[in-house]
């Protein structure tokens, strides 16, 4: 599995496309999109100067079946809506993935974040090409296991435990021998869970920090 976060271009005539470009200057931030009978409903907060001018062109939009104004308060304002459809929510469901909220929209881009497997992320690319979306991978780490987590349940265990007896001190207030004992493991199954789970540790650092 991969935690992907990406910028997308949708195409033109996605609804939220045709909002964020009248107001280039407001950010838009979708917290919730769920399908609903016949389309999907949605909460998204905008920051902006003037929402008078986001719902007149909330109004506009042939694709927002209703709206409804739920909170607004200084420049933030949070808004409930029913569409009919969203390009890029039809395409992303139909690879496989389902981002997860918050999606941020500015001026026509949106970025977004994904726990997916390879083969899921190249479906959603094939489907975004598909719709005339274009997109740029901000960033892309690698998971361990299919929860996100990069350690197993018993690698967290022996890290905390390593890590609390002193074992990755200098010099080490702790031996193998005395963490294995004290996990109730042989030395060798503790050999090889500090293997595995320093392994782990590296490759995810290497990955996401610039050396």
């Amino acid at each position: 599995m991969a935690t992907v976060r990406l910028k997308i271009v949708p195409p033109p005539e996605e609804w939220f496309v045709k909002l964020s470009t009248e107001r280039p200057d407001d950010e838009f931030t979708l917290l919730t999109v769920t399908n609903a009978r016949d389309g999907l409903f949605g909460v998204f907060e905008v920051e902006t100067d003037d929402i008078e001018a986001v719902t007149a062109t909330l109004d506009d939009i042939d694709e927002i079946r209703s709206y409804d104004l739920s909170h607004a308060e200084n420049r933030t304002a949070v808004i409930q809506y029913t569409a009919t459809e969203s390009i890029v929510h039809a395409a992303t469901v139909d690879a496989g993935v389902v981002p997860v909220c918050p999606v941020t929209v500015t001026d026509g881009e949106m970025v977004a974040s994904a726990t997916v497997s390879h083969e899921h992320l190249s479906r959603l690319g094939d489907r975004l090409r598909e719709i005339g979306a274009t997109f740029e991978v901000l960033s892309l780490s690698q998971t361990a296991d299919g929860r996100g987590n990069l350690l197993t349940d018993a690698q967290r265990e022996f890290v905390a435990e390593a890590v609390e007896r002193g074992y990755y001190d200098t010099p080490r207030r702790c031996t193998l021998t005395e963490l294995a004992a004290e996990l109730d493991i042989t030395t060798g199954a503790a050999s090889g869970m500090a293997h595995r789970a320093e392994e782990r540790i590296l490759k995810a650092f290497v990955n996401e920090t610039p050396l």
